[in-house]
């Protein structure tokens, strides 16, 4: 059943004794019993979701916290100084934030940095670091969210006598050892598999833990508040929501009330519970649109800053650069798209000259989203090129471009499995594309774009399992995602286009008098073009929209794709 995004969707067959076993066994509906098989969620977790059990509180002890505890209690006790350096994403702003705030609460004296990643890149180079360190007689410097491989990097700092730290949870080319150097971060051990998908705020937030315990000093740290920037760091990294992280984000968004953070308020206008949605659709967009387009330091002024005048006056511009983002990259993105709409490639490779190299990644993540297919944009900036990727499972980015670099073919890279960004040079082009296609075809053979859908659904099912089960399988996200339904048999009496970029549709169903639906990113898309002008009857691949369901008019669908 090929849609129009050119994916062959297909329902996810469990046999039918499984699912009446766990239907009886934990007393549920069916089609919940279904998609926790689809989602091969465990006893426990089938028990917790069920009946909503307080997630357990994580013990994480890395064997590199009491090395790294020891160069921050030199500094506490003998008044030296440390500069916390971040990535200009949530989880890098909350990193910086979570120390940042900890530290000077031991009166410990400390900056902070974030890089400009128009103009200095990811992550620390010997340049910026001169710069920094130049008359401001730092002591130690704790690189979080980056830093994993930034080996010569180090070995300057060390030369000039600096101690560092490095929280970091990217994947890590080749270890190293220094001499004045702690790295944490969980890929260094192949034992701590169940850790591998925690973001760097975690890891502060564990860290920060640890210090506390070790150094039995009172404190008015509040450890929830910053749980609750570990939840937000973890959804907006796209970090797996299984296991740890899902216990994190639950505990962070359920332990601390959204509204006692003041900072945040002008940002969100919630009128109902915090839920994950709010923070990757609404909140992460907010405050990482400031890194891409060249404002790094505003999220993490605006999440220290204590003056009511100045915390209203960055909000006002992050909401206003949000807004700017979304219109550059509604139009760049169909731009790029224009060439894929018959293209049959199977790993979307896109350059295009003066896009703007913050909108690279997101770009990137639209193209997957709608055709299923690891996507590379790149762009270049001075004389070099930039590019940044998303991935489908089975397709390990950060692992690729380490190989690239070895190979010499780009001049630097990394990631995680599924997101990644690296640096060429321009006569590199062809030869970077081919070495992605080898890849590609060496890894992925043969090739079929499919996806699974939970099952087919009337849309009368599918609002009364909104209103009774959909809850029970938040938080959504990466590896827990809102599950896919096929209903049959569509019509689409009036759309609206949104911004440009996303469709509103009053859809009439055999079954059912009408619902409302949306498509987002659609505005130029072979899908956009079908939901405006088919006058047959369609069938769509759809999720429920989880937002805060009280009465039948709150109803309404996500539309995904079509077959047509």
């Amino acid at each position: 059943m090929k849609s129009v995004n050119g994916i062959n969707w297909k329902e996810n067959n469990i046999p039918e004794r499984l699912i009446l076993k766990n239907k009886q066994k934990y007393n549920i509906s069916y089609l919940l019993s279904k998609i926790f098989i689809d989602k091969k969620y465990s006893e426990e977790e089938i028990h917790n979701s069920i009946y909503k059990i307080q997630q357990k509180e994580i013990i994480y002890k890395n064997p590199d916290f009491a090395d790294a505890a020891e160069f921050i209690f030199d500094c506490y006790k003998n008044k030296k100084k440390i500069l916390i350096f971040g990535d200009y994403d949530v989880d890098g702003y909350s990193s910086v934030y979570l120390l940042y705030d900890f530290l000077t609460n031991l009166d410990i004296n400390c900056n902070y940095f974030i890089p400009n990643r128009l103009l200095d890149g990811y992550g620390p180079n010997k340049i910026l670091l001169e710069k920094l360190i130049n008359n401001n007689n730092y002591d130690l410097i704790i690189f979080v969210d980056c830093g994993s491989n930034s080996v010569e990097e180090i070995k300057y700092l060390e030369i000039n006598g600096l101690k560092t730290i490095i929280i970091d949870h990217h994947q890590i080319h080749e270890q190293k050892t220094f001499k004045k150097t702690i790295l944490i971060n969980p890929l260094k051990n192949v034992k701590d598999k169940q850790f591998f998908s925690f973001c760097a705020t975690s890891l502060v937030y564990f860290f920060i833990k640890y210090l506390i315990t070790t150094l039995k000093k009172k404190h008015n740290i509040d450890l929830n508040k910053y749980l609750f920037f570990s939840a937000i760091a973890t959804i907006c990294d796209q970090m797996p929501l299984r296991g740890n992280n899902k216990s994190i984000v639950i505990n962070g968004l359920n332990n601390f009330k959204f509204n006692n953070f003041k900072n945040f308020n002008k940002l969100l206008n919630l009128k109902n519970r915090l839920m994950a949605n709010d923070i990757s659709f609404s909140l992460g967009p907010i405050l990482n649109s400031a890194g891409r387009l060249g404002y790094s330091d505003l999220p993490i002024n605006l999440l220290i800053d204590k003056n009511k005048l100045n915390i209203d006056k960055i909000s006002e511009k992050l909401i206003f650069l949000n807004d700017k983002r979304k219109k550059i990259q509604s139009k760049t993105f169909q731009l790029l798209n224009k060439n894929l709409v018959n293209s049959k490639m199977e790993v979307i490779f896109n350059y295009k000259d003066n896009i703007n190299e913050g909108l690279l990644g997101i770009i990137a993540a639209n193209l997957v989203e709608l055709y299923n297919k690891p996507s590379f944009v790149l762009t270049n900036s001075g004389k070099l090129i930039k590019c940044s990727s998303r991935s489908v499972d089975g397709f390990d980015i950060g692992n690729i471009f380490y190989l690239a670099i070895k190979k010499k073919i780009i001049l630097n890279g990394g990631g995680h499995s599924m997101a990644g960004g690296c640096v060429l040079k321009k006569n590199k082009l062809k030869d970077f594309k081919k070495f992605i296609n080898s890849c590609y075809y060496k890894k992925i053979k043969p090739f079929e774009n499919s996806k699974l859908y939970v099952s087919e659904q009337k849309i009368e099912s599918l609002l009364s399992f909104a209103k009774h089960d959909l809850k029970k399988l938040e938080p959504f996200g990466n590896n827990n995602s809102n599950p896919l339904f096929l209903v049959k048999s569509n019509k689409i009496i009036k759309f609206k286009i949104i911004k440009e970029s996303h469709l509103q549709v009053i859809i009439k169903n055999k079954s059912y008098k009408s619902y409302s639906g949306f498509a987002f990113n659609v505005i130029g898309t072979k899908l956009g073009q079908v939901l405006m002008n088919s006058k047959k009857e369609i069938d769509l691949i759809l999720q429920i929209n989880n937002r805060f369901i009280q009465k039948n008019s709150d109803f309404n669908l996500i539309i995904k794709d079509a077959i047509a």
